[in-house]
């Protein structure tokens, strides 16, 4: 009696052990993303000089450098800025209109589609993206939640959260075309 209770204690334990042991890899130690791309391994995207990077999985076109920097001999150069959700969205329609192109946020489905799952810091191809900070950017989309969120994005890891006050300044990237 006692050897069959054991035996099912152990059945029942067989399946959580299992859970536990294959979830552990989510914390499991990654790369830094700038030791996992060698040399000028662009990752599926397609670049020029002037700072554009076309990904060709879902052919959105990016500014290589978080949105008031420029891009100048393969680096970014300046500070990015740092804007509410509101102002970035400002900026991007005033940046259009100057520019004479569309350019926009992109949606956490773009944003979250250029993050590397192998590495981390940030979680983003150095080559392609040079110098990217590690910290919240905002997407153009919406919080499920409530109107006073949005979706951020957490380049250190590619984290998405939908819970970011509109209010926060934030920096963030620009893809050109319509949505």
């Amino acid at each position: 009696m006692r050897l069959e209770i054991k035996l099912k204690v152990l059945l029942a334990l067989i399946p959580l052990l299992s859970a536990v042991l294959v979830g552990c890899d989510y914390y499991q130690t990654k790369l830094d993303c700038s030791d996992y791309f060698e040399g000028r391994d662009k990752g599926g995207f397609t670049t020029d000089e002037s700072g554009l990077a076309k990904f060709e999985k879902n052919g959105v076109i990016w500014y290589r450098c978080a949105a008031g920097q420029r891009y100048s001999n393969f680096r970014c150069k300046g500070e990015p800025l740092r804007l509410s959700w509101d102002e970035a969205n400002e900026y991007a329609t005033e940046f259009s209109q100057k520019s004479g192109k569309a350019w926009r946020l992109p949606s956490k489905q773009e944003l979250k589609s250029i993050m590397e799952e192998k590495c981390i810091n940030p979680s983003v191809n150095p080559t392609v993206f040079p110098g990217l900070e590690v910290d919240n950017f905002w997407t153009a989309s919406g919080s499920l939640n409530s109107d006073l969120f949005r979706c951020s994005v957490y380049t250190y890891r590619g984290d998405l959260f939908c819970r970011q006050p509109r209010v926060v300044e934030l920096p963030f990237l620009l893809v050109g075309g319509s949505n």
